[in-house]
């Protein structure tokens, strides 16, 4: 793909994160994602995109097709490669050589600047604390007095319903006190003694602007039911996650597709139709490496795909706005972020810029800091970015997420260590089937056309 700059986006942070994904799956996966005439189409119809003047253009890593059948055109790796020099050369490496070393990379990844946001501030409204807005109360579903309902209680399904609305509508959703605070802060002492421990056969992998993450084993307390089987969380998974496009199709074929939800107005329901569901073949049957190999070949909707824990040490500057996904859009992933240490306005919390999955470019972001015992589920397409930690201590958090098969990460099991993927496949065997059942359920009531 070539990548542009949206109207307030900026390019070092689309560089950057591209460059990174270019070393971590190494130079077999090559390929130029030229789509620039296919973004200029959709923004000529539905007036969504702007192309910027000064856009820089990247030579992206895919593995989907080989250099020999990209087609380019005289020169144009070259020039690509260039331009990654460039990026290179302006921005130094993050990490040490030793550090690198570890993860198995022959050089520093090129992270340039780490990621950081070095740019004017942009205005925000903030959820909770001082400084909250009562612009930010629609973001907010208050949930604490579901701690005390019954399994399948009327009260969940409708706090589900509700949350469900606000991550349809801005790409994220707060779930105010859904959990225990007092149990949520003890988690927070295991993820200190886990992160600082590093147990053998698990790998940190750095993140941007100095945070790192790390994958969770598969013990107590995180694989607690309260926690990893959420009754409201799974419901609203199995609501959400409708975008299957991933699912046997390359990535000219899930750029088109994209092209066209953005022409046809970008709405979330145009992915339930059962023309974009999985396509067999072998793509289906074995996703490429770097794509999410979750679920079956033969069903659709969501699955779990990692539980991680992520520290923001003292001093970590602010993220630029970024995606942890591209293609093939939204709903396809959703990630469940759990605060364990208290989020204050400034101790490294989340900013999240509203409808941004939906290719609006809002004028603000909005500050997600809930107390202790909340939930925030994005959506991975939704842009965002980590503030600064002006404390003096480490904050930490916890992430999970659920996919679609076939969405590309550029992670394999290999980057979190050579026992990471048994806890992971632990993981999937401990929350799946209760999320598969709703997600049949979901379908049948739907009376959906899809494969089971």
């Amino acid at each position: 793909m070539v990548f542009f700059r949206w109207k307030s986006e900026n390019d070092q942070a689309i560089v950057a994160g591209r460059a990174r994904s270019q070393r971590r799956l190494g130079a077999r996966f090559r390929r130029r994602l030229n789509v620039a005439a296919t973004i200029a189409a959709a923004t000529a119809v539905a007036g969504v995109l702007t192309l910027s003047s000064s856009a820089q253009w990247l030579l992206w890593v895919s593995p989907w097709q080989s250099k020999s059948s990209l087609g380019l055109r005289p020169g144009a790796l070259r020039q690509g490669s260039e331009r990654c020099e460039s990026v290179r050369a302006a921005f130094p490496t993050s990490l040490s050589p030793k550090q690198a070393k570890e993860l198995g990379i022959e050089t520093p990844m090129p992270f340039g600047d780490g990621g950081a946001d070095l740019e004017c501030p942009r205005p925000k409204v903030y959820t909770h604390g001082p400084c909250r807005s009562p612009v930010a109360s629609k973001f907010i579903v208050p949930a604490g007095h579901l701690r005390s309902a019954a399994p399948g209680s009327p009260e969940t399904l409708e706090v589900a319903a509700q949350a469900l609305e606000v991550l349809r509508q801005y790409g994220f959703v707060v779930l105010e006190n859904v959990l225990d605070p007092v149990e949520v802060q003890e988690l927070e002492k295991h993820a200190a003694r886990f992160l600082s421990s590093m147990p053998d056969g698990f790998v940190s992998q750095p993140l941007r602007a100095n945070r790192s993450q790390l994958h969770l084993p598969f013990e107590e307390p995180w694989t607690s039911d309260w926690m990893m089987k959420s009754e409201l969380v799974l419901e609203i998974v199995a609501s959400y996650v409708c975008n299957n496009l991933a699912a046997g199709r390359n990535e000219e074929d899930q750029q088109w597709n994209w092209v066209q939800w953005v022409t046809a107005g970008g709405d979330l329901d145009w992915f339930r139709n059962s023309e974009r569901g999985p396509v067999p073949g072998d793509l289906l049957n074995s996703p490429p490496q770097g794509c999410s190999d979750v679920g079956s070949a033969g069903e659709i909707g969501p699955w779990l795909g990692r539980a991680m824990v992520t520290q923001t040490p003292a001093g970590s500057p602010p993220q630029k706005r970024h995606r942890d996904i591209i293609l093939p859009g939204p709903a396809a992933q959703l990630t469940i972020q759990v605060g364990l240490t208290p989020l204050l306005a400034n101790n490294g919390p989340l900013g999240y810029f509203p409808r941004s999955h939906l290719m609006h470019t809002p004028g603000y972001e909005v500050v997600a800091n809930p107390p202790l015992g909340s939930l925030v589920l994005y959506d991975s397409f939704t842009e965002h970015r980590g503030l600064e930690n002006h404390h003096d201590y480490t904050r930490y958090a916890m992430y999970y997420e659920f996919e679609t098969r076939g969405i590309f990460s550029g992670y394999t099991d290999e980057h979190f260590g050579e026992q990471a993927g048994a806890h992971t496949l632990a993981f999937r065997q401990h929350v799946d089937p209760l999320l598969r059942r709703r997600v049949h359920e979901i379908l049948e009531e739907r009376g959906d056309a899809y494969p089971r």
